[in-house]
């Protein structure tokens, strides 16, 4: 019965992340803009590969605020596709997969069962291509560090000698190249070594110290002081903005709040102290980075990776259980299984589903895609600098990077800066600041 129902809720996943992943695809193609990073990122890829700084003076009006390497990797693979743009939508989809490999792995290696560990990778990828496709096959680095990271994780998971372990480490410092945010995957993996073996934990934490303190002269030597300057951004920062966010948590809860009722009755094992690091820290980071300005969905995603890690070591365990609210007597595995599914279904986005059996849907999109193709066009047309405010109408007419509208209004709010400066900054480099038409964003129905 338990083999059954897995084999059943496994296909019903597999066709959900299927239908969803493809939806994400076909996206891909779609030269909407689904979100303001996309310009942002590719205008940076482009000064990198026509020699001017990657990283602008502290005053400058615009900003890169992102470590450097990811902007070399799409650099490398840049004249394989149309532009940055698409060159970093495919490498956001395809680490959607790679990292639903990891969860994969380490369920595996955690003794969770072929079916149960497929059931927590096919939940992630369908998790992220439903609930968080404004950053599945979005070009921003934030998943491919995640899968550098989550490869990292995975070795230390297997790890069977020292080696191993350092190989472990150096991936895991190697994703805070492309970007720095992902943290509670190296910590947790440093507290559980330290769990195990604390000589052993002090001796690598010693290594990651040394190796940060080298890269950190490295890119000083190369990028100069602007590299810390534009990474340590003025931001404002509030602490009511987690409690206004935590609605956010709706997609991964279900999920959290069985594995919380499995680690009541579930003895001690290796796979109970690594969710439960890896659940914990995870969630401290979500918190404490979303007090930040302009941090997105983007500071869960690690959590997202120990809920699917969580649901493959419980869900073969929870199958045939019983247990009672008040009279009510239910199976809890039964109940994860068609919560789960109820949780994909419900989410009111109709857009992959549209894409389906909607010609109409289609039609639009492809209006849509007409008039960001005039847009393009009409600034293509306006000699000199220029700001849009749907910036991937300015990228892909070919104008350059010449003004960050958040970063220059955290200036104004964290008072590094005046409105009045930064106007006459704007007037004095002639740049133009025009509106696009709405219909150039990507918007669902």
């Amino acid at each position: 019965m338990v083999r059954r129902r897995l084999i059943f809720t496994l296909g019903l996943l597999t066709a959900f992340a299927a239908l969803f992943s493809g939806f994400i695809l076909w996206r891909i193609g779609v030269p909407l803009q689904i979100d303001v990073n996309e310009a942002w990122n590719g205008w940076q890829v482009d000064r990198l590969l026509s020699g001017q700084p990657l990283y602008p003076e502290a005053n400058a009006l615009i900003i890169n605020n992102y470590p450097p390497l990811s902007f070399y990797i799409i650099g490398l693979v840049r004249p394989l596709f149309e532009n940055a743009i698409v060159a970093g939508r495919w490498i956001s989809l395809a680490s959607v997969i790679l990292i639903a490999l990891t969860i994969y792995l380490s369920a595996r290696h955690l003794e969770a069962g072929k079916w149960a560990a497929s059931m927590g990778a096919f939940w992630f990828i369908a998790t992220m291509t439903r609930f968080f496709g404004e950053y599945a096959g979005m070009n921003d680095p934030n998943l491919l560090a995640l899968a550098v990271m989550a490869a990292g994780f995975v070795v230390f998971l297997r790890s069977t000698s020292r080696s191993t372990l350092y190989i472990a480490f150096t991936l895991m410092m190697l994703a805070g190249i492309i970007k720095h945010n992902i943290v509670a995957m190296p910590f947790s993996a440093l507290l559980l070594l330290w769990l195990a073996n604390r000589g052993r934990a002090i001796e690598i934490a010693l290594y990651c110290a040394v190796i940060i303190g080298l890269l950190s002269l490295a890119l000083f030597e190369y990028y100069g002081l602007a590299f810390f300057q534009q990474l340590l951004m003025a931001r404002e920062v509030s602490f009511f903005r987690p409690l206004q966010r935590i609605g956010r948590l709706q997609f991964i809860l279900p999920v959290l709040i069985f594995w919380f009722i499995w680690l009541k009755s579930a003895p001690p094992s290796k796979s109970k102290r690594v969710t439960s690091v890896l659940v914990m820290a995870s969630f401290a980071v979500n918190e404490l980075a979303l007090t930040g300005a302009g941090v997105a969905n983007n500071a869960q995603f690690e959590l997202v990776f120990a809920t699917g890690l969580c649901l493959s070591v419980i869900v073969g365990d929870l199958q045939g259980r019983f247990a009672s609210i008040g009279r009510i007597r239910f199976d809890v595995g039964l109940a994860l299984l068609w919560v789960m599914a109820a949780r994909f279904l419900l989410w009111p986005a109709l857009d992959p589903y549209l894409l389906v059996v909607s010609s109409s849907y289609r039609a639009d999109i492809t209006e849509k895609a007409a008039i960001m193709q005039s847009e393009i066009e009409r600034v293509r047309a306006i000699s000199g600098p220029v700001n849009c405010t749907i910036r991937s109408v300015c990228y892909l007419a070919g104008k350059e990077f010449v003004f960050d509208d958040f970063a220059m209004n955290q200036r104004i709010k964290t008072r590094h800066a005046s409105e009045a400066s930064i106007r006459a900054e704007a007037e004095r480099l002639g740049i133009q600041f025009v509106a696009i038409r709405e219909e150039a964003r990507w918007r669902s129905p």
